[in-house]
């Protein structure tokens, strides 16, 4: 099976793409663990597709940005000032470490109002 690519959308708008990141914590896992990958933000939904040849797809997601309910700073492990955490409409909630989050979060903030 090949690796999961990011293919942008018909009239779909591309904010980020291939943005380092770690993806901390998503509703399918118990319990957080990082994963390393790439994001793509969009007008539409956030793709994060996990680096690495084996199971990559199994911990690489997407979300629609109309399912998202907030977003807002948070911790990642050990104690470090990167996180963004993303909670759904349903009360999923995804976590991720990223650099200059700030950006993001004021960017996702503006098209989930």
């Amino acid at each position: 099976m090949a690796k999961k690519i990011f293919e942008v959308r018909i009239n779909e708008t591309v904010f980020a793409e291939r943005i380092s990141a770690d993806s901390w914590k998503t509703p399918q896992q118990l319990t957080s663990r990082q994963v390393s990958g790439k994001i793509y933000f969009t007008d539409q939904r956030i793709v994060f597709l996990a680096s690495g040849l084996i199971g990559a797809d199994s911990v690489s997601w997407e979300i629609e940005m109309r399912d998202i309910q907030s977003v807002k700073t948070c911790m990642t492990p050990p104690c470090f000032p990167f996180g963004i955490l993303i909670t759904m409409k349903d009360g999923g909630k995804y976590k991720l470490g990223i650099m200059k989050r700030s950006k993001y979060i004021d960017w996702i903030s503006q098209h989930i109002s």
